[in-house]
């Protein structure tokens, strides 16, 4: 079983993100380990400004989506988000027909419930509340339109470090906080 971190950035030039309308501008991934966080490769990110939208909708899709499920167990923070999106994406360009419910179905971690406990409401519970993430992500819109790709790609590698930093935080912890001891 391979566990990756998995996250996309979108680009709105609405209000609210719309899978049918906006532009996924990176896919991010990298190779960790499930039980402990710990990366076991580098931070790959796909980029929609270097090689066109659907060239990394096809790559990820041949990459992780082809492949059996449990080769690519996706780890990331509202999944559900990202699912929305490559599904729109993979109908849109003619690559599969999936839904995001199908999508769903395939083996994944999400720790966005975590944020929702510790918040008590849905509304704010998002990575920065609860990991060393500095920014909420708001900022990516006029980093694109302003083409910086730099900072764009900092801002991932910064949510990338929070992930990681707080999926191992969860990894170390989980016996204490489920009260149990594994079985050999």
């Amino acid at each position: 079983m391979e566990g990756h971190y998995f996250d996309i950035e979108t680009y709105s030039a609405g209000e609210k993100p719309d899978p049918k309308t906006d532009k996924i501008i990176s896919i991010q991934f990298q190779k960790i380990d499930i039980k402990t966080g710990e990366p076991k490769g580098k931070l790959q990110i796909l980029k929609e400004w270097e090689e066109g939208e659907e060239s990394i909708i096809r790559f990820i899709h041949k990459w992780f989506f082809k492949r059996n499920p449990w080769q690519f167990i996706p780890i990331g923070f509202n999944l559900n988000f990202e699912w929305k999106f490559l599904s729109e994406k993979f109908i849109q360009y003619g690559i599969d027909n999936r839904t995001p419910s199908e999508l769903l179905d395939l083996p994944q971690i999400d720790i966005k419930f975590l944020a929702v406990i510790k918040k008590g409401t849905f509304f704010g519970a998002s990575l920065s509340s609860i990991s060393s993430k500095s920014d909420d992500g708001s900022i990516i819109k006029e980093l694109y339109e302003t083409k910086n790709y730099k900072s764009i790609e900092k801002y991932i590698e910064d949510e990338t470090n929070g992930f990681i930093g707080l999926y191992q935080k969860i990894a170390k912890n989980i016996d204490m906080i489920l009260d149990v001891e594994e079985k050999e």
